[in-house]
């Protein structure tokens, strides 16, 4: 249980309990994560932090691809002074083409990848690996290639794939936790209740998105929810939207308060992660973060 004394305007400094793992996407505050920790991690007492990317020589990147390992002891040196552990490391493996596919909304990047991208895929995840480990934990994020107009006509080759995937997985003694992500080739409900039926190896898990499901054109909560293997979900992201537009939590089109129900009726004990999105009229990502924070907060404690 982690108990919360909120001093935040919508809080009203109350304190109050929940039993979640909670954290944030350190870098949708600041790519300064020592900022982050001295900062927003306080205010919201939160004990969990999801990692993507941070500033490393003066641009923001992945961690797992540009951090050495000197650099990613520093980062858990960090976590641990602040009284932090570590959820999940973010990886972008597999959130690239797939190989003779045209994919939606191609970027100049996608459309010319660098040489041997998708070669190098499996050496991306025993590095990610390595870094998850030296990071204390075995779950690394990962998707299903970047979206194509028909995802059934390579549903085939996308199992595939995932299963070469797990061979490395189990060599290294990973979770893959694969995101509904509405650019790539699961993003509803239904699309990943169709993936977890065809990889039964639970060393394939669930990072569960609402809010990229309802990107995805599916409503979460109750529709997509009631589709999913529960017992696959690792994580979660946490963000809410209305519209084409991303809100604070509790400010958009997503039943949060049902969902959030859902979560402690089936005992959910795993790690999730507010993944901000939202951006206030300033920009402001810091301010954004605090304002959809405070609208979790708001929601738990109807729940």
């Amino acid at each position: 249980m982690a108990a919360l004394s909120l001093c935040s305007p919508l809080a009203d400094a109350e304190t109050f309990d929940y039993p979640w793992k909670l954290g944030i996407i350190t870098d949708e505050v600041s790519p300064d994560l020592g900022e982050v920790l001295k900062t927003f991690y306080p205010k919201f007492q939160l004990g969990w932090a999801e990692i993507r990317n941070l500033k490393i020589d003066g641009k923001n990147k992945y961690i797992y691809k540009a951090a050495t390992p000197e650099e990613i002891k520093d980062i858990r040196k960090q976590l641990e002074d602040a009284g932090v552990k570590f959820s999940i490391l973010d990886t972008a493996f597999y959130k690239i083409p797939l190989p003779g596919t045209k994919t939606l909304h191609e970027s100049a990047t996608e459309l010319n990848p660098s040489e041997g991208e998708f070669a190098r895929q499996m050496d991306e995840l025993k590095r990610g690996a390595d870094a998850a480990h030296a990071l204390g934990t075995n779950k690394l994020r990962i998707f299903t290639f970047n979206r194509v107009a028909d995802p059934d006509m390579i549903f085939d080759r996308i199992v595939e794939e995932l299963h070469k995937a797990l061979v490395v997985a189990k060599e290294q003694d990973v979770v893959l936790v694969v995101e509904n992500e509405h650019s790539c080739n699961t993003a509803t409900g239904t699309e990943t209740a169709k993936l977890f039926k065809a990889v039964k190896d639970h060393r394939l898990m669930h990072n569960w998105d609402p809010g990229n499901c309802f990107e995805g054109g599916e409503e979460p909560f109750p529709k997509a929810w009631d589709m999913l293997d529960h017992k696959r979900i690792a994580h979660i992201h946490l963000k809410d939207a209305a519209g084409k537009a991303w809100k604070p939590i509790g400010a958009g089109e997503i039943d949060f308060v049902g969902q959030f129900k859902a979560l402690k009726d089936m005992k959910y004990s795993g790690t999730m992660s507010l993944e901000t999105h939202y951006r206030n009229a300033a920009r402001d990502a810091y301010a954004s973060s605090v304002e959809s924070m405070d609208g979790l907060f708001g929601v738990l404690k109807k729940v």
